[in-house]
Order: C-alpha cells, then sequence, then structure tokens
C-alpha cells in the first residue's frame, strides 16, 4: 500500500509539473547579465589597428527587454564605455547600444541563449566621433554576438525537479511580454 501511494504521489507531481511551464523573466536574465556574465566571459577588448586606429572598450549594464515589440524579440541594450586612439592621441567614447535577437533553447544542456543579433542602433557620445566609430561597431557587435551565442543567458537547475521535468520535455521557447516560457507537450 506504501508503494502504491509512493506511485500515485509520483504520478501526480509528474503530470502537474509537466503540464506547469517555466517562466524566465526579463529581471531573472537581467539578473545575470549585470552580475555573472562578467564572471564568466571578459566583456573588454581592443579592435582595430594598433597605434593607427584602435578602440579599447568595455561592455556593461547589459539589459532586456522581452516580447515588448510587434514582432516578439528580446533587445538588449548596454554601454561601451572606450578609448579611441587615433595616432597616438586618445579619446574617452561612450556608445549606448540596442539590438534585436531571439531566445535559442538547448535541450540537452537545459540553456537558455540570445542569437541571431541584429544592431537596431546607437548613439555615440561626443558625437563628433560617430564618423570615425562607425567603423569600430561591426567588431563590436561581433565580440557582443560571440558571447551570447555562445554564453546561456539562463540554465535549468536539474536541483529542482520541475525544472528537471521540464529540461527533459521542453519543446518550445513563447516569447511574452516581459517573459519567456519553455513549453512542453507531454500529454
Amino acid at each position: 500500500m506504501k508503494k502504491l501511494s509512493q506511485y500515485l504521489l509520483f504520478t501526480f507531481f509528474f503530470i502537474t509539473t509537466c503540464h506547469a511551464n517555466i517562466n524566465i523573466t526579463e529581471e531573472e536574465i537581467n539578473s545575470y547579465l549585470g552580475n555573472e556574465l562578467d564572471k564568466k566571459v571578459t566583456l573588454k577588448d581592443s579592435v582595430g589597428i594598433h597605434r593607427i586606429f584602435e578602440l579599447d572598450y568595455d561592455l556593461h549594464d547589459l539589459s532586456t527587454q522581452i516580447g515588448r515589440t510587434s514582432d516578439k524579440n528580446v533587445e538588449v541594450s548596454g554601454t561601451v564605455d572606450g578609448l579611441l586612439k587615433i595616432k597616438r592621441k586618445q579619446y574617452p567614447v561612450k556608445i549606448d547600444l540596442n539590438i534585436a535577437t531571439m531566445p535559442y533553447y538547448d535541450p540537452n544542456k537545459g540553456e537558455l541563449f540570445l542569437k541571431d543579433i541584429n544592431l537596431k542602433n546607437w548613439k555615440i557620445s561626443p558625437d563628433k566621433y560617430q564618423d570615425d566609430l562607425q567603423y569600430f561597431m561591426p567588431f563590436i557587435i561581433d565580440g557582443l554576438s560571440s558571447i551570447l551565442n555562445s554564453t546561456p543567458v539562463y540554465t535549468l537547475d536539474e536541483s529542482r525537479a520541475k525544472e528537471l521535468l521540464i529540461k527533459k520535455f521542453a519543446e518550445k521557447i513563447v516569447v511574452t511580454d516581459g517573459a519567456l516560457q519553455l513549453e512542453t507537450s507531454i500529454f
């Protein structure tokens, strides 16, 4: 009788858990981007031709807005503080970036990535460096793209029963207003 009750309890838990999808909120992803990402990958780089025309930069203040546009993508904004070096002169610059991405779920690892990065807009200050810095934008976006393509913004926690089951049975991602939802369809 004890085994039967354990079996029924497990079955009930399994069925209710499998129907419960998991929401990964903007706040959770923003917390990760703000507190954990720079511990896993470097967000500083240098691009250009050394001592002639280069930009040393530090990417920070990354944050997302999920599902707020008509195409239901994930927008990422961030700030690049840089030092523009032209012919041995140095100029401090700041670039505010806005990019659009699409979420991707790796079911084998239980990891959520932001991929398919498209630069939406940017603002450079001071404005007088707009023309000089536009040549660096593809390199900066390529660096950010490399980081987001290879570093998950959320990993399911296998020590939690619900997330373990979601990892095993998640089939698709749905972008909602303010969250990404991993959906299952076992039954």
